[in-house]
């Protein structure tokens, strides 16, 4: 299993792009908790004010995340990377002093200029990662995402906290720059080729039927992931027992690890509709929990799925994009999870407090089987229909795989 890790590893630039895309996503990981925490401590603002700010940024990133992916595609990764780090260095900075209309709007820009870490890290995987190798690299992606999950809102909560929040936009927005500033130094590379008739490419070049099914494969698997941490938070406080909730919080970033482990050690695995179900099916039975410890327990097998979802979903995103439109595809599998995270978050927190917890996890985890089940039926059609090109054909094999 180790063999597939250690081919990996063995790509040039691959360990210090690595290294860079985990300082990279802690600060975005971590934003909606600094924002929080300054909103309400040092704006003297409620939680629903706080909530906006953090929502502005999401939408905004949302939003921005195709566009800075064309960006990639038609301009580079440095011109982007120079706006984008200089806009991010403006926001940190800054958005400690600002009032809080001024902060709603700052948000947003914030995130239609944060900092695409998760979009470059996988265009530069799909260029320079052999095909043999790319769905272990995918897999090293994602819990490399687990680590970040963990680390970054936990260093944001301690910085606002034992210092002040705007310590902690300071901090942070200084690791943000340093991320930036390396990924410029090191210029991995995005895409093979230009294309060759310096046409650009369309919406249709990319946004084919079965790249359709493969982002809505990646609503369903965020859906799971953060209906689960609401679900879980919020079953959690009904108990009585919120202390624990950070050892539930480690106890999934484990288990997701140890899934994308096994995950990307196997050379034929399962399909990105068979983890995407699997892990919105194994959601469900959490909600029977009576105990903290039980919860705990029975996160585990869930969990094991997050980090083969997620990179299964970017594999499948990456594979089916051309060359010219990689960037914006990962620009559009950026906003699918977010959109994920939009619908997911509320649908979980509305169901808890009207049908309690048994209800809530059987309602998120459900939804992402069910998305899990009728993308598989959309993709099995489109697949019997005659593909347009042979790059097509070959590109539908490996996915389907």
């Amino acid at each position: 299993m180790f063999a597939a890790y250690r081919q990996v590893f063995a790509e040039p630039k691959l360990r210090p792009l690595m290294t860079i895309g985990l300082l990279a996503k802690m600060p975005g990981l971590g934003i909606s908790a600094v924002i929080l925490l300054h909103v309400v401590s040092n704006l003297d603002r409620g939680f629903g004010a706080a909530s906006l700010v953090s929502a502005l940024w999401t939408a905004g990133a949302g939003i921005g995340a195709p566009f800075q992916g064309r960006g990639l595609d038609r301009y580079g990764l440095r011109k982007v990377l120079a706006l984008v780090v200089t806009a991010q260095s403006l926001f940190w900075g800054l958005a400690h002093l600002l009032p809080y209309p001024a902060l709603l709007a700052a948000a947003f820009v914030g995130g239609l200029t944060t900092l695409p870490a998760f979009t470059v890290i996988r265009l530069a995987l799909a260029t320079m990662v052999t095909e043999e190798n790319r769905h272990t690299a995918y897999v090293v992606d994602s819990m490399t995402t687990d680590l970040a999950y963990m680390v970054g809102p936990s260093v944001g909560i301690l910085l606002a906290s034992q210092a002040s929040p705007t310590v902690a936009f300071l901090v942070m927005g200084a690791l943000l720059l340093l991320s930036g500033l390396s990924y410029l130094v090191l210029n991995p590379p995005l895409q093979k080729a230009r294309p060759k008739d310096g046409r650009k490419p369309r919406l249709t070049d990319w946004l084919s039927p079965r790249m359709a099914c493969a982002l809505g494969m990646t609503v369903a698997a965020s859906i799971a992931v953060i209906g689960f941490e609401v679900a879980a938070i919020g079953t959690l406080q009904r108990w009585g027992q919120l202390q624990w909730s950070w050892l539930l919080l480690v106890v999934a970033g484990v288990a997701s690890v140890a899934g994308g482990l096994v995950y990307g050690g196997m050379r034929r695995p399962p399909s990105v509709f068979v983890v995407t179900a699997v892990l919105g099916l194994l959601c469900m039975p959490m909600g029977l929990a009576t105990q903290w410890y039980w919860l705990c327990l029975l996160a585990v097998p869930a969990n094991f799925f997050v980090a083969p979802a997620l990179s299964a979903t970017a594999t499948s995103v990456s594979l089916l994009a051309p060359e010219g439109s990689k960037g914006v595809a990962m620009g559009a599998y950026a906003s699918a999870l977010l959109i994920g995270n939009v619908a997911g978050s509320p649908l979980a927190g509305v169901v808890m407090d009207h049908g309690g917890p048994v209800a809530s996890f059987a309602a998120f985890g459900a939804t992402a089987a069910v998305i899990a089940g009728a993308a598989y039926l959309c993709d099995v059609r489109l697949r019997d229909s005659p593909a347009p090109t042979a790059e097509q054909n070959e590109q539908t094999e490996v996915v389907a795989s």
